[in-house]
């Protein structure tokens, strides 16, 4: 897909999944991955991690503007990263865990 050419289904998947997250605030992952595997037929590895790296520059973009406009409770993020940053690294070692994060590598 790098070829140059833009597939029009997939601008017109981002706008709609842009559309709804700008209306309802859902997440876009949790629209955007399932229309990747259903409707394009990528693997679920895959769209999971189309759908994380996309997000990561996003959200990036997204924080960066926050940060500058001084809206970011710099507090709560330290509450949220004591719990979320430790689990991340653990989670996919857990036994309750689907290990497709470990087993896909």
């Amino acid at each position: 897909m790098l070829s140059g050419s833009i597939d029009p289904h997939y601008a017109i998947a981002g706008f709609l999944v842009g559309a709804l997250v700008g209306v309802t605030g859902v997440g876009g992952g949790s629209l955007m991955t399932p229309i990747l595997i259903v409707l394009f037929g990528v693997s679920p590895a895959t769209a999971v991690g189309t759908d994380l790296l996309f997000a990561a520059a996003t959200k990036t973009v997204g924080s960066l503007v926050h940060g500058f406009n001084r809206t970011i409770d710099w507090r709560v993020v330290r509450r949220l990263a004591t719990g979320s940053i430790p689990m991340t690294a653990l989670a996919p070692r857990c036994p309750f865990s689907s290990g497709l994060a470990v087993s896909s590598y």
